[in-house]
């Protein structure tokens, strides 16, 4: 069983999430904020982390900062939704953290090959654009 965490402050966007990235073998656990996302992470790691960047409290890159920093979390696969307008402030993530940048709007088709294929190889590959 394969586990997805998915950390969003839009209630609607995490049912969306749900819904395309539904599987048999998966399981999505919702979190609706930065902290809540880690000290979910820290009592289980999941298979893949799929966070927004724009969050109360705390960002998604402060949670990527966070869990890069920590040797039992540094190789998670991560993707972080951004809008398209906050894509350039998401380049440290992906050059710097490994992690995979999606602007929304984005193709659901395209997420969720890349998420079957993150969770099939245990990494994120590298998308063209999503």
């Amino acid at each position: 069983m394969k586990r997805i965490v998915v950390c969003d402050d839009e209630p609607h966007i995490v049912e969306g999430l749900r819904y395309l990235l539904r599987a048999p073998d998966r399981v999505i656990q919702a979190t609706s904020a930065g902290k809540q996302a880690l000290e979910c992470i820290q009592q289980q790691k999941p298979d893949l982390l799929i966070v927004d960047i724009m969050m109360p409290e705390m960002s998604g890159l402060e949670v990527v900062a966070s869990l890069r920093a920590a040797d039992r979390t540094r190789d998670l696969p991560i993707i972080i939704l951004t809008a398209k307008g906050q894509a350039q402030d998401a380049t440290m993530a992906q050059e710097v953290w490994g992690a995979v940048v999606v602007a929304k709007p984005f193709e659901p088709s395209k997420l969720r090959e890349l998420v079957s294929n993150t969770l099939e190889n245990g990494v994120c590959p590298q998308p063209s654009s999503i």
